[in-house]
C-alpha cells in the first residue's frame, strides 16, 4: 500500500463552506464565483427567508440551498448539519477570501494543537481610517485567539460537534463559539487576508463602529444578554436609518 505524502494527507480533506444569506443578491454572485473556481469544496448557502433573487443566483453555483429560520446560529448550525465535509468554513458574502485559501485552511487544520482558524481581516477600503482600524482588529484577534466571523472561521467538524456548534443567540454567536473552541486548542489566525465590504463601516463611521463593536463584545464577556445587545443594536440602527431618511426626503424636496 502506498504511503501517503505530507501534502496528499492534505488534499485528501474535504472543505464544506458554509454562507449564511439574507437578501444578499447584490453580492452573493461575487462570492459564489471566486469559490466555484476552486475544485473539490462544497458550497451551501443557509437563507435566512430571504424576499429578494438570492437564492435564484446563488442556485446556480451553490452545491445546496437550505432555506429556513432567520437567525446567525441557526442558519449556520443548518448549513453545518447538511454539510458532508470533513472540514467546515463559515463565510460572510461581503467577503472575499484570499488565493490558495483552500490550501492554506487545509495547512492550518494539520497543525499539532490546532482546533480551528480564521483569516487576518481587511476591510476593502482606501480610507486611512479603515486601514488602521483593519491593524487593530488584527492585534485584537491575535492576541484574544478569538476572530470575528467575517474573518472566515474553519474547523474541524469533529470538533464543531463537540462543542456544539454555535449557539442560537441573535449576536456574538461568533464570539461564544471561538471562546468554546479555544478550550480545544488554538485557533490559528493565519497571515493571509480576507477582505471584507466596508457598508458598516462606512455607512456608521469608521471610529463610531469600532468603538460600538469593541463595546458590544466587551458587554458581552460581561455577561450581558445577547438578546438585550440584539435589540440595542438594532433598535439603534433602525432609528439612525429613519433619521437619514427624513433627512433626504427634506433635501429632495422643491422649493
Amino acid at each position: 500500500m502506498a504511503t501517503l505524502t505530507a501534502d496528499s494527507k492534505i488534499t485528501s480533506r474535504k472543505i464544506s463552506v458554509i454562507i449564511m444569506t439574507l437578501n444578499e443578491e447584490e453580492l452573493i454572485e461575487g462570492l459564489m464565483m471566486v469559490l466555484r473556481g476552486v475544485s473539490d469544496i462544497e458550497i451551501i448557502v443557509s437563507d435566512g427567508g430571504s424576499i429578494d433573487r438570492t437564492c435564484r443566483v446563488a442556485g446556480k453555483y451553490t452545491d445546496k440551498i437550505i432555506r429556513g429560520t432567520r437567525g446567525r446560529g441557526v442558519q449556520l448550525n443548518a448549513g453545518a448539519a447538511q454539510a458532508t465535509g470533513d472540514i467546515l468554513w463559515f463565510l460572510h458574502v461581503d467577503s472575499i477570501p484570499p488565493d490558495n485559501f483552500k490550501y492554506h485552511i487545509l495547512e492550518t487544520l494539520e497543525k499539532p494543537g490546532v482546533a480551528g482558524g480564521a483569516f487576518t481581516l481587511e476591510i476593502d477600503s482606501d480610507l486611512s481610517s479603515l486601514r488602521l482600524i483593519t491593524r487593530v482588529v488584527e492585534l485584537r484577534s491575535m492576541i484574544s485567539g478569538i476572530p470575528y466571523g467575517d474573518q472566515g472561521i474553519f474547523v474541524k467538524r469533529e470538533l464543531f460537534e463537540k462543542v456544539n456548534g454555535f449557539k442560537n443567540i441573535p449576536l456574538m454567536e461568533d464570539i461564544d463559539f471561538g471562546r468554546r473552541l479555544k478550550r480545544e486548542g488554538k485557533i490559528a489566525i493565519i497571515r493571509p487576508k480576507i477582505k471584507t465590504c466596508a457598508r458598516a463601516w462606512e455607512r456608521d463611521g469608521a471610529l463610531k463602529t469600532t468603538l460600538r463593536n469593541w463595546a458590544y463584545v466587551t458587554l458581552f464577556f460581561m455577561g450581558y444578554s445577547p438578546q438585550k445587545l440584539y435589540e440595542r443594536y438594532y433598535r439603534k440602527n433602525l432609528y439612525l436609518t429613519m433619521q437619514r431618511d427624513v433627512i433626504k426626503q427634506r433635501k429632495n424636496r422643491p422649493g
